[in-house]
C-alpha cells in the first residue's frame, strides 16, 4: 500500500486578484478547504508538490506579484515546488518523473487548486491515461466563468467529468480519512 501525495496546483495571486483574467470571485470557500486540506497533509506527513504555472508575458508570470502563490501556500522545508508552462502538469518533465515514481510505488496523488476546467483536468485526464490512483478534492477547488458559463455550473460540470478520471471526495471526507 502506498501513500499519499498531495499535489497543490497553481494556486496562485491571479485567481484571487479582482480584475485579473483568471480571477475567481467565489474563490474563498475552496481556497479555505484547500488551507484545511494542506494542512492536514503538511500534518499527516504526506509529500507535497506545489506546482506553479509560469509563462511569458504578464499572466502568470513569475516577474509580477500575481504569479506568486496566494499567501499560506508557499512551499515549507521538505516541499517541493515544480513550475509548468502548460495547463497539464505533466507538462513539468520534473512532475512527470516523480508522478512515474509515486505510481510505481502504488502511491494515491490528491490534488486541490485551481482551475477545475483547465489545469486540473488535464492533470487529472493525463494522471489517468498514465494509470495514476488519483483523488480529487473537489470542494478545494473551482472555476473561472467564461463567456456563457457562471463558475458554480461550470465547477460542477468538471466535476462530473472528472468523476470519470478519479474518486472524487470533499474537503471533509479527506479529513475524516486516515
Amino acid at each position: 500500500m502506498g501513500q499519499k501525495i498531495l499535489v497543490v496546483v497553481d494556486i496562485q495571486r491571479e485567481y484571487v486578484t479582482p480584475g485579473r483574467p483568471f480571477h475567481i470571485q467565489s474563490i474563498g470557500p475552496s481556497l479555505e478547504n484547500a488551507r484545511r486540506v494542506l494542512a492536514a497533509a503538511r500534518k499527516r506527513g504526506w509529500l507535497i508538490y506545489h506546482v506553479r504555472h509560469l509563462q511569458s508575458g504578464s499572466i502568470f508570470s513569475r516577474d509580477n506579484a500575481h504569479g506568486q502563490f496566494v499567501q499560506g501556500f508557499e512551499p515549507q522545508t521538505g516541499e517541493r515546488e515544480i513550475h509548468k508552462a502548460d495547463f497539464s502538469c505533466y507538462s513539468a518533465p520534473a512532475f512527470a518523473e516523480a508522478m512515474r515514481q509515486h505510481g510505481e510505488r502504488g502511491d494515491e496523488i490528491v490534488l486541490i487548486g485551481y482551475g477545475s476546467t483547465m489545469c486540473c483536468l488535464s492533470t487529472l485526464v493525463e494522471g489517468h491515461h498514465r494509470g495514476q490512483k488519483q483523488t480529487f478534492v473537489s470542494d478545494a477547488s473551482n472555476a473561472k466563468a467564461s463567456s456563457r458559463f457562471g463558475e458554480e455550473s461550470l465547477h460542477a460540470h468538471a466535476v462530473d467529468i472528472l468523476s470519470t478520471y478519479a474518486r472524487v471526495v470533499t474537503t471533509h471526507q479527506v479529513l475524516e480519512e486516515q
